[in-house]
This record gives C-alpha cells, structure tokens and sequence, in this order.
C-alpha cells in the first residue's frame, strides 16, 4: 500500500510481519523546547526534532495487535502489543544486517495501580444519567463510528527525573517517546495526542515538586506561569519517587482549561508502564469513567481505565461511548480544532524519480525499473528524442494529443466538454456554464451544478425521488445529525436552522422507492411530518466521508433568494447574468468566463462564422466530416435511361 512500510522478522517462536505507515506526533508548528541556563532561568529553542520517523503499524494476521515505533536514530525502536503479551524492538548495535533486538516486557502485577483506593465510588456525573453511566456497550468499540478529537498535549519533567535519564538529550528524548507511546494509545478513543512543547527541568525546580496536588506550590506555579504562556488542552509532568498512582485524584474534565495538569511518577518503571498510566490518567481528565467488569477491550484482558490497567494499551468499549457523550454534553471544543496546517516538512530533497516533475526536470518515470518500460522518459529525467510529452491528460504515444480529442468530458447539464489544443500536454482549465443559466423548471446553474432540488434528490435516492415538501424542512430547525443548518468546525453540537433559513439546511426528499446506495457509516432517515414522507442523508464529521445531504449553495429558497453557505440571503442580481441570446447569436451558450461556447458548426468567439464549436477556453471540438455515399443502382437506371432516349 501507498506510504506503508513491512518489514519481516522472528519472535516469540514464529515468523511475524510488521506493516507501518508514518504518523504525525507534534502539533503544526516549530516545537517549542525549553530548559534553563545556569540561574535557572527558562530558555526557550526550537532545536531540529526530526518529525516524519515515527511510525504506528500492526501485525499480519494478527487482529488489533500494536506497533509503535519510529526510525529517528537508526533502526526500529519501540514497543509492539498482540493480545496480553508486549515486546520492546531495539536495534542490536553494531549489526550490519539491519538486525534487531526483540524482548518480551513481564511486569509485575503491583507495577501499574491501583489507579483509585479500595472503596472509591464514582461521583454521579452530571451529564449521565445513573443508567447511562453503568449501562454497558454490547458491542466492540471499533464498530462505532466516532468523531475525531486532537490533544494538544504539553510535557515537561522535574529535575529529579532529568538527574535520572543522565543528560538533556535523554531527557528530551524519552518526552518525546512518552508521547508517542500516549498517542498510540489514546487513538483507541478515536483521539490523537499531538506534543506541542517540551519543558526540562536540568538545573533546579522553579518550586517545591514533592506535592504536586492542585493546591500544592507547583500546580499554583503550572497555572500562574506556564499555562497562559503554552495554552495546552492537556499537560503532564514526570516526576521520580512520586507520587504513586492513586496519590491524587486527577480533576476530571479537566482538559481545555487551567486544570489540565496531570502529575506522572515514574517510580522506576519500564517507559512503556508510564506510559500507560499517563494514558489513564489523561482520559480520566478528559472525563471517562473508571471501568467495571463489564467493560472490555480487544483482545485484552485488561483496559486502561480497569482498578490496575498493568501491560495493556487499549481502551474499553464503555470508556469509547462514555468519550462520546464527554464530547457532545461538555462544551470541551479545543479538540476539536481540526483546520490545521503542518508547516514541518520532511529533509528529503527534490529529486528524479519521486514521480513529480521538479525544476530543471522535463518529466520523470519515477525507478529505474519503471523507467525501462517508458517509452518516452528516460531515467534521467529527460524526454526521448522524438518525444514531446511523458504523462498527462494530453498526451498520447510520447506526443501532444491532437487537436478536439476530449480530455474532459462533461460531468452533469452544467458543465461543458473540454478538448486538447495539440500544442501542449495539459488539458484546457475546467469551463462550465454561467452562473445563472436555467438547467431546469425549478433551478438554474451555479458554479457547475445544477441547483434543481429534485435533480439532487435523484442524485442520492434514486430517480423517483424528488424535493420533498416545505414542513419536512422543519426538521433542520431541530439542531441534530439528520436536521440542522451549520456545525462550526471545533464544535461537536450542530446549530439548528432559523425559520428564515429552514430551506439551506439538510436537504429532504420524498417519493424514494429504493435504498440509496451510500458512503459506509451514512445513515438516511424516513420520518413523518405534518402528514409528510420525508426522506433526508445524516452528517457524520467522524468517517471523514463526503457530505452529499446538504441543501447545496445557489439553491432557490425564496423568489429571486438563493441558500449561501446555509443562509437563505443570496439573491440572484448577484450573480450578474449578462448572457442574451443575441451576445452567442443564437448559436451557443455562456461559460462562467462569460464567452461564448458555440454549437457544433459554428466558431468562437461569437458564433457567427462557420466552424466547428466550442470556445476560447475548452479547446476545440474534433472536426466532424460526413462522408456520403450514393446508391449505385439508380445511377445504373439513369445510364440505361438515357441510353435508350439517346439511341
């Protein structure tokens, strides 16, 4: 598969292959990482972190198992999970064969926990009922379909733990690794933990760090200083000796807010063994419940939020529903700010055969191997002789294309055909017709797509199907998946519609007579209202599918009116139609560059010579010749005709 990594190799008495693909683990931007100078004073820097070696896979054959690894400083260096046993990879130094270091981790059943005394009752949560809260899920937590969330997570270590890893290098290394291993775990909740800064302590400890209670010298200091600064959803801190597991009740839907500090002892533990308590007790903070028998995960014996979660790395399917009701009902909407953009880039420099033309390259065929096979680019990255193109919509047999073949057809009423002009490998930009043009009784074009409700309505449930009528609209002012008008991108509520915006919302259809055939995981509701058949596609950020179901922008939703990104306020004056049938001379239609696209048997730009069709911006139609062939026998009659007459 594209972008996947495999590598195969022996442990635990078989043969086991790994497939990997890259992961991101620190937030857009430059990392931040801050230590002190020789005062104690903070100093920030953002050294050179590599950020695309780190690597998240699973075993062949081998359902849920875990990989968590990264290639950072030669060789695979992390830990790998299947069932209730756990393995740490290292490389074996000094190898010259790429070989590896595989050893099963055993802890100690006291390693890990308890996470809570003997006799804690949880509170009764305000935004569960007691039913709620103890009902168990009858089904595994990966049928569900969840709704992603990202963790801006901050961490940061005492100088007691930094005197422990040896030097600065080690201690930020290990955060790092914490981290990772944090964010393989915490995906099983369909969340990521992205590290967006890093803090050691290597000369002295601004404050007392042996209480690290929330009315204790340090967390007074997290909140007074280091939290306006930051701005983390979530923060940890290692500390040495302390404090043991259940020494401090972490505030729980304390993410998003100044109450986010999580204090981690390490206590002499594998990493992999604090990495599972910092994974507990981060979910605990984000608001999920400690689990009960009940609960169970897969393949496991034992879940993260269990009384002692000892080597396991997966979250319940209790822990799975109850983060979903933390997201809807807690107003926590800093995980969910989902518009993003990684500026890190990986080191790797342009060069020939990574299959995109780069500056100074006149194509490129990609391998060596694969180069052998083409015809027109050579493994250097130049044309062959003879060739004027390698790849593209307009090339054929190493040459451009010749004038009129399509290389776009049309993709609905309101798009118009593009062919290639034989003078280049591109096909033509994307023409369609102007906004404004009438494709139907009911609806006009606009930007491509005809806004005819009933048109969409077939495009989802068929061709029967057609708009439904005004009061199955209704439902859009309900605020839910299956009626609403907007839903803000790091909000997880959906806004309901307006009276005055009721028709911009979710589209609702009637007379559907099949099921439609959708993307996985979406839904469609039938319900009755005012007497009405209404039909309607849900929305479900969490798949990451294509949203067909919403009215679309262009749409009539009052006389001379047009829905406009979910607000019926778009009037069609707008949209300046300007194109008479006198500017094409009858003979052709407008584009949305507002030129003629002529019939076949005229020419651009204004249709009124004769020619063969199309405009100045789709490239020219194929001439079309006829050939006529005529009948042989009444040319014979006539000859016999005029024979006889003449003779």
């Amino acid at each position: 598969m594209p972008g996947w990594l495999s590598y195969s190799l022996h442990f635990g008495g078989q043969r086991h292959i790994i497939h990997m693909r890259p992961k991101k683990i620190f937030w857009p931007g430059h990392l931040l990482v801050m230590t002190q100078d020789d005062q104690g004073a903070l100093q920030m820097d953002y050294p050179f972190i590599p950020s695309d070696c780190y690597y998240l896979g699973y075993l062949e054959e081998i359902p849920f198992s875990r990989v968590t690894v990264d290639t950072c400083y030669g060789g695979l260096r992390g830990f790998i999970k299947l069932d209730d046993l756990t393995y740490e990879i290292n490389p074996m130094k000094e190898s010259q064969r790429f070989e590896h270091v595989v050893s099963q981790i055993v802890a100690d059943a006291n390693a890990v926990g308890p996470m809570y005394p003997l006799g804690y009752k949880e509170e009764e949560d305000p935004l569960f009922s007691p039913e709620d809260a103890s009902a168990a899920p009858r089904i595994a937590s990966k049928a569900y379909s969840s709704h992603r969330a990202n963790l801006k997570g901050f961490l940061h270590c005492t100088r007691e733990m930094h005197n422990s890893l040896g030097n600065l290098s080690n201690s930020i290394t290990y955060l790092i690794d914490l981290g990772s291993i944090m964010d393989s775990m915490i995906l099983t909740l369909d969340t990521r933990y992205y590290i967006s800064s890093l803090l050691v302590y290597n000369n002295r400890d601004p404050v007392n760090t042996g209480d690290l209670a929330e009315e204790g010298a340090y967390y007074q200091y997290y909140q007074r200083t280091l939290y306006p600064s930051l701005d983390p959803h979530t923060a940890l801190i290692l500390n040495r000796h302390r404090p043991r597991d259940n020494q401090y009740a972490v505030q729980i839907y304390g993410v998003c807010g100044r109450r986010n500090l999580v204090p981690v002892g390490h206590l002499g533990r594998h990493k992999i063994m604090v990495g599972v308590i910092a994974s507990a007790l981060t979910g605990r903070s984000i608001g999920l419940y400690y689990d009960d028998m009940s609960c169970i995960c897969q393949r496991r014996s034992v879940c993260l939020m269990f009384y002692s979660p000892s080597l396991t790395d997966t979250f319940s399917n209790c822990s799975f529903v109850h983060i979903q009701h933390v997201y809807f009902y807690s107003g926590k909407k800093c995980m969910f700010q989902t518009a993003f953009v990684y500026h890190n880039r990986s080191l790797a420099n342009d060069r020939c055969g990574d299959k995109k033309v780069d500056p100074g390259e006149t194509c490129d065929c990609g391998s060596i191997k694969e180069c052998y096979s083409n015809p027109c680019c050579t493994d250097e990255c130049r044309l062959t002789p003879g060739s004027s193109c390698s790849v593209d919509l307009c090339c054929s047999n190493c040459n451009y294309s010749r004038p009129g073949t399509l290389c776009r057809p049309t993709q609905n009423i309101c798009d118009l055909p593009e062919y290639c002009t034989g003078t280049e490998r591109f096909c033509p930009g994307d023409v369609y017709l102007q906004d404004g043009t009438p494709c139907s009784e009911e609806g006009y074009c606009y930007h491509g797509n005809c806004t005819d409700r009933s048109m969409h309505c077939k495009e989802i449930f068929g061709r029967n199907a057609v708009n439904a009528a005004n009061e199955c609209y209704s439902i859009n002012k309900r605020g839910h998946r299956y009626g609403h008008c907007r839903k803000l991108p790091e909000a997880v509520e959906f806004t309901a519609c307006s009276d005055a915006d009721v028709l911009c919302g979710r589209l609702q259809c009637t007379n559907v007579t099949h099921l439609p055939v959708l993307q996985e995981h979406v839904g469609f509701h039938q319900s009755v209202i005012s007497s009405k058949l209404c039909f309607g596609v849900d929305l479900h950020r969490g798949t990451e599918t294509n949203d067909v179901g919403y009215v679309r922008t262009g749409t009539l939703c009052r006389p001379q009116v047009f829905c406009s990104n979910t607000y019926c306020n778009g009037t069609l004056t707008d949209l300046r139609y300007d194109c008479i049938p006198e500017k094409c001379n009858y003979r052709g239609i407008c584009n949305n560059r507002r030129n003629c696209h002529c019939h076949i048997g005229w020419d651009p730009p204004y249709c009124a010579q004769v020619g063969i069709g199309g405009s100045v911006d789709s490239g020219p139609p194929q001439e079309r010749k006829r050939s006529l062939k005529q009948a042989q026998a009444p040319i014979i009659y006539l000859r016999l005709l005029f024979g006889r007459l003449y003779a």
